[in-house]
């Protein structure tokens, strides 16, 4: 009994954050997920990493858009 409690109780916390992060992109119509090139991570940024997307400098906006599109099959 004890084992499903604590169980349960860890699996409504995982679909509570799961949920959580992902309110914007089910609630607002086209929506994106913010913050996605690691240019922007201050961590990486101090090192002058860049993105390993679209190669973008900590100094420079991401260059998503000029990527090419990738198929998917």
């Amino acid at each position: 009994m004890n084992f499903w409690l604590i169980l349960a109780v860890i699996v409504t916390i995982f679909l509570i954050a799961v949920l959580g992060m992902a309110i914007r992109v089910v609630l607002v119509k086209g929506a994106e997920a913010r913050g996605g090139c690691a240019g922007k991570n201050p961590l990486l940024a101090d090192e002058g990493v860049a993105c390993a997307m679209c190669g973008a400098k900590p100094d420079e906006a991401c260059k998503e858009d000029q990527m090419p599109e990738i198929k998917k099959s």
